[in-house]
């Protein structure tokens, strides 16, 4: 072979590399449109949306009104006789009087918040957006879960008002409190994570509204005649006194269990929902080796069913 020349050593590839393509570091790729911190962000986003939308329902012009009226109605015009205080004795009459009127929204604005966009036919543009099914679902529960409390919000605040002016005092702002983060709150997340999963399945609001009035009527009818056991009384219809939050009544420990009980069924009811749902992010239980949503909602589901069986049994005993 002929030796190289200086032409040749001018034309090595290692002085190409050298001259011309100078070492520059490869920058760190990262994923912005995944991870915890990221899908907590788009579901603040999209809450405040569906919450927006809920807030603009003008039926709420007549029905927020109306329920805030006749939950202190008999508080307003009619004797009070306290029971332990005056204002245990608003605290436990509101939020009997607004229980009916917490199905009522819980069911109504739930369809409303899950069949908006497929009836305003925008619901392929979201579900193109590139965020996993928990956002979607969570933003319509967690929407219809705060224009509940705010409207439970607005109910004590007004008993608030009503006790000021026919000189019921003192206040005390714990009797509401108590009675409605015990009585109130747990009841509307279950009533609201049981029309979630009634519209995920059903997949028609208004087979789900024929299905909640039919069976709502149906348990009412039969606590009105007796059959009102604690474990297919979820809201506790007629079981309890402010003294049994306190406890100062007999029940104080049935009632725990029994709001326990409550929240293992809404937690399978939102697990199921996911399970359900008809927009299909991912396939499959597993994905690179690790849950995806739907592994990890079926675990969830797992747990909440056993958990609500354990205590379930727990209140038969």
């Amino acid at each position: 072979s002929s030796p190289a020349t200086r032409l040749d050593e001018f034309e090595k590839p290692d002085y190409k590399a050298s001259a011309f393509l100078p070492r520059v570091p490869v920058l760190e790729v990262t994923r912005v449109n995944e991870g915890i911190r990221v899908n907590v962000n788009k579901l603040i986003t999209a809450l405040g949306v569906e919450f927006r939308l809920l807030r603009a329902e003008r039926s709420l012009i007549i029905l927020l009104p109306l329920a805030i009226i006749l939950s202190i109605l008999d508080l307003a015009f009619f004797k009070v006789v306290p029971e332990v205080s005056y204002s245990a004795t608003y605290a436990s009459g509101t939020a009997k009087a607004l229980l009916l009127f917490l199905i009522g929204v819980t069911v109504f604005y739930t369809g409303e918040a899950m069949h908006r966009d497929r009836e305003a036919r925008i619901e392929p543009v979201l579900w193109a957006t590139p965020a996993p099914n928990s956002v979607f679902l969570l933003s319509k529960f967690l929407a219809t879960l705060l224009l509940a409390l705010s409207l439970i919000v607005l109910v004590g605040l007004a008993a608030i008002v009503i006790q000021i002016i026919r000189g019921h005092t003192p206040i005390d702002a714990q009797p509401f409190l108590i009675t409605y983060l015990v009585i109130l709150v747990p009841s509307l997340l279950f009533l609201t994570a049981i029309s979630i999963a009634l519209n995920v399945l059903l997949r028609n609001k208004y087979v789900v509204y024929m299905v909640s009035v039919g069976t709502g009527a149906g348990l009412f009818y039969l606590y009105s005649i007796g059959y009102n056991h604690w474990l297919y009384n979820p809201l506790l219809y007629q079981l309890w006194k402010y003294a049994d939050l306190t406890g100062a009544g007999n029940n104080q420990a049935r009632i725990f269990v029994q709001r326990l009980y409550c929240l293992g069924i809404a937690s399978a009811c939102l697990s199921l929902a996911h399970l359900f749902f008809q927009r299909k992010s991912t396939t499959g239980l597993i994905t690179a080796g690790r849950p995806n949503g739907n592994g990890w909602s079926l675990l969830i589901m797992i747990a909440s069913v056993a958990i609500a069986a354990v205590v379930g049994s727990m209140i038969v005993a």
